[in-house]
């Protein structure tokens, strides 16, 4: 766990080949990296984990994640980090994509990064409204919307272990710039959206049968390629929400300041 861990902080995505975990197995494997966490507002979870969250698709149930993303960047404290694995795949296609926002904020000219720099952005849970509203109307999505929370965070945000500064915004989460026109916020954001559909930036990977991914979302964005229907997809995915080497050292820090105060 502390190589990937390592290889996190270093690449900000580990694949690993052959597994096969067990719904249990996989969350063990989640639990290693931190605290995990059960349910989804939208996702339904294994019947044998809840930790363990089912993504299902295929005949006309399109899949809802071929956008570029962070999960769950609505929440204040977003998951520190997610595993998923591959359980049946389509016979073509279905590949996954992520982007590294260390890179892409590098990328963009000096006085725009520091611009950026000083700027907020709304969050909130975007198309996830679609089902909500489907089942039950205005009123099941302004639940939906009260259950999954909105939240403001910096565009230019910085990875609390290495001090990075990494561009925090997506299409799929991020609404508008605080402060901004809506006019001005959307250009903003479409120019900056458009930065992260740059090649150099990204790595592809093509499944197969018990690989996992592993990524740090802090820093990293992901888009889940819609290519394979009518065929099925089924992805087992564990979300762990704090860095527990991260919350481990800060405990100690506090420990040695009671000690030494």
């Amino acid at each position: 766990m502390d190589a990937i861990y390592a290889g996190l902080l270093d690449h900000h995505v580990v694949f690993i080949e052959g597994s096969s975990l067990g719904p249990r197995e996989l969350s063990t494997l989640g639990r290693g990296l931190g605290a995990v966490v059960n349910n989804h507002h939208s996702y339904v979870t294994h019947p044998d984990d809840r930790d363990v969250v089912v993504l299902e698709w295929g005949g006309d149930k399109r899949p809802d994640a071929a956008e570029w993303h962070s999960d769950m960047t609505y929440k204040a404290e977003p998951p520190f980090a997610s595993v998923l694995q591959a359980v049946t795949l389509p016979p073509v296609g279905g590949d996954t994509l992520w982007a590294s926002m260390f890179s892409v904020f590098d990328s963009l000219p000096a006085g725009l990064r520091s611009e950026l720099g000083e700027m907020e952005a709304v969050h909130d849970m975007g198309a996830f409204r679609t089902p909500a509203y489907r089942s039950g109307g205005n009123e099941a999505m302004m639940a939906a919307l009260d259950d999954a929370g909105s939240a403001v965070h910096p565009v230019v945000a910085h990875h609390p272990v290495t001090g990075r500064p990494y561009l925090n915004v997506s299409e799929s989460f991020t609404r508008w710039i605080i402060g901004m026109s809506a006019p001005e916020s959307a250009r903003l954001l479409t120019m900056l959206f458009d930065a992260v559909n740059r090649p150099e930036h990204q790595v592809r990977l093509r499944w197969r049968p018990g690989t996992i991914a592993i990524w740090d979302n802090r820093g990293s964005q992901h888009y889940a390629i819609d290519d394979y229907l009518p065929h099925r997809r089924v992805m087992h995915r564990v979300a762990v929400v704090t860095d527990g080497r991260l919350e481990q050292r800060r405990s100690e820090l506090a420990d040695a300041d009671v000690a030494a105060g």
